[in-house]
């Protein structure tokens, strides 16, 4: 279920980006009372593709190779992937399904990622969200994505260097107790082989790590 349905369902449960503004400025001291999870959205303002651009891309292509019928619409292409290619394609999870179809080996993704997010700069939006850490409102940062413009962000609008997790070996080491921003990179980075982006890839990586991440707004 898509978290706007949770929303629909559960109309009082709405907030408004006033009330996101609240609840971030209340804390104890410097202690921050939030973490915050950055989807793939962040980094289109740095010209960097969204999942949906990529997904509508990809699923145009693999549908003419399959059929060998010219794109006409969405819902076309959907159905025939699921009538004909329901051994790898999987409706719910199109990015995902797609981007291992179209790049078989690992080293394929994690090039095809590099040539999306290299030498692509920070926005003004993370010179915001730098500022947040610098007042201690935030003190990490959780991203499914695989650039690395939070981390430049800091580099280019803060004297403070965050510390980096970018594969599962070194998750150990980050101290929560830490007020150092932490930047938690969950589907890995671009440029190792191990980035996260399959099926089975994601997978994989929640049942290692099934613990919850409390107070993620």
């Amino acid at each position: 279920m898509k978290i706007s349905d949770l929303i629909e369902q559960m109309p009082s449960k709405r907030r408004t980006l006033k009330d996101l503004a609240t609840y971030i400025k209340t804390k104890s001291g410097n202690s921050p009372n939030y973490s915050m999870f950055l989807g793939a959205g962040a980094s289109v303002t740095s010209g960097i593709s969204s999942d949906t651009q990529l997904v509508d891309e990809w699923r145009k292509e693999i549908y003419e190779l399959s059929s060998s019928c010219t794109f006409t619409d969405v819902k076309t292409a959907r159905q025939y992937l699921i009538d004909k290619e329901s051994s790898w394609y999987d409706p719910t999870n199109e990015y995902s399904s797609l981007f291992q179809k179209k790049f078989d080996l690992p080293s394929q993704r994690r090039r095809f990622v590099e040539k999306q997010v290299d030498s692509k700069l920070p926005s003004i939006g993370y010179s915001y969200l730098v500022s947040l850490f610098q007042s201690a409102y935030l003190d990490t940062v959780f991203t499914t994505n695989f650039d690395d413009l939070i981390n430049e962000a800091f580099y280019q609008f803060s004297r403070e260097r965050p510390t980096l997790c970018a594969h599962d070996s070194s998750i150990k080491g980050v101290s929560v107790n830490s007020s150092r921003p932490k930047i938690i990179k969950v589907h890995g980075d671009y440029l190792f082989d191990s980035i996260k982006s399959t099926l089975n890839e994601t997978e994989s990586s929640r049942n290692q790590h099934p613990r919850k991440v409390n107070r993620v707004y």
